[in-house]
């Protein structure tokens, strides 16, 4: 066998190194599920706790701490023992400020389109999502805290942490199997790693999109620029005053205009699906794995949860 030729593997092994990043994946779900549908029992469990401490402050605080801990410990030993170095995805690519400004906007057209559609579910169920009563709102010192605790957590921490694990290592693994398996799969667990099915359908496709940059460029950079932008976005939509909600309706049509400039330019479209991502065989060592089985059921969990 040539050096350069691909290593075969059995299908054994191959689940094996999926279930090397699917435990971590496993815990990080679990814990976000704890948070997300947990707070409630601990606030009433331990009244006296709660009381000598700002409730939000603490979930937020917890958040913070799992996600960090997840994606540079656990995250990071499973990526040593696949002998993927991260280091290889984070370099800089030779990229246009133009051609990332345009990359942004459809992001944030792909995030707001699939949002109006899977919104839908509202009129048919009963959907709970998590609230942050106190977003926005910056007229106490304590609410100007909660609100840079959740900037720092939910537009800066989370996008690159999520980059690092989905695209970074999750992406590049499924990768070894095939390249666009790796962009479809890992697109595939990022939506189940959501808590209810409006947040999951958005997912996907964005996933879907930032994969396919990671792969064009072998770096999660545009990834992660993409995904805080995006992150950063929807946060204008919930702190903005409601009589200056046309600015961010003015950002949006610019939005839709500079991506539909750039994506009807041929020489910059791009085949979504490819021979190798919907292959079945693939799918199927995927789908039978034991932590992907786990990762799907908490999904459904989560949803469950969500309609309660």
């Amino acid at each position: 066998m040539s050096q350069g030729a691909p290593k075969r593997i059995t299908r054994r092994q191959a689940k094996a190194q999926i279930n090397t990043f699917g435990r971590p994946l496993v815990i990080y779900i679990i814990i976000f599920t704890l948070l997300n549908y947990g707070t409630s029992f601990l606030h009433e469990t331990f009244p006296d706790f709660f009381a000598a401490y700002d409730f939000d402050m603490v979930v937020i605080g917890i958040g913070m701490i799992s996600t960090l801990i997840v994606t540079l410990t656990t995250m990071l030993l499973a990526s040593e023992s696949l002998k993927l170095d991260i280091k290889d995805y984070l370099g800089k690519p030779r990229i246009s400020g133009g051609r990332m400004l345009a990359f942004v906007c459809i992001g944030i057209g792909i995030e707001m389109l699939t949002t109006s559609v899977s919104s839908l579910f509202y009129f048919f169920f009963h959907t709970n999502s998590q609230i942050y009563e106190y977003l926005g709102s910056f007229n106490t010192t304590t609410n100007i805290v909660k609100n840079v605790l959740y900037f720092v957590h939910f537009i800066l921490l989370k996008p690159i942490c999520d980059e690092i694990i989905f695209r970074g290592i999750i992406q590049r693994q499924l990768g070894h199997y095939g390249r666009y398996f790796g962009v479809l799969g890992s697109a595939f667990l990022y939506a189940m790693a959501q808590l209810n099915l409006i947040d999951a359908i958005p997912a996907f496709f964005v996933g879907w999109f930032l994969s396919l940059l990671t792969m064009n460029y072998h770096s999660i950079r545009p990834g992660i620029v993409v995904h805080i932008s995006l992150s950063l976005f929807l946060w204008l939509f919930n702190v903005i005053p409601a009589q200056y909600l046309w600015i961010t309706i003015v950002i949006l049509g610019m939005v839709y205009i500079v991506s539909a400039f750039f994506i009807f330019q041929k020489h910059d479209t791009q085949n979504f699906v490819r021979y190798g991502a919907t292959e079945w065989k693939l799918w199927k060592i995927l789908l039978s794995s034991g932590t992907v089985i786990l990762v799907i059921l908490l999904f459904i969990v989560n949803v469950v949860l969500s309609f309660l």
